[in-house]
């Protein structure tokens, strides 16, 4: 019998958008300017300054520990520098 041709490995590319990462600490989300995807354990720093090591999880893990509240520091600053108007001010329809 003839001996079978060798499959070849593909690489599936799966493409991350830094802005939609939004790293968990102690149930609070925060934003960040990640000018890349940080590797684990590597040290990141939110917009409010508070600085952890990244880890990533699939999110039935964080389903698992309850639904995360944001950052009003992150928030603001992000708001800030986008034009955005902050939650206080907004006006309700």
């Amino acid at each position: 019998m003839a001996e079978a041709e060798p499959v070849p490995i593909v690489t599936a590319v799966i493409y991350l958008d830094t802005e939609a990462l939004h790293p968990v600490i102690d149930g609070e989300w925060h934003r960040t300017r990640l000018t890349g995807i940080p590797k684990p354990g590597q040290g990141i720093t939110m917009l409010c300054g508070e600085t952890a090591s990244a880890a990533f999880e699939p999110l039935e893990q964080r389903r698992a520990h309850g639904v995360p509240t944001s950052c009003p520091r992150c928030d603001a600053i992000h708001r800030r520098e986008r034009g955005i108007p902050q939650q206080h001010t907004r006006q309700s329809r």
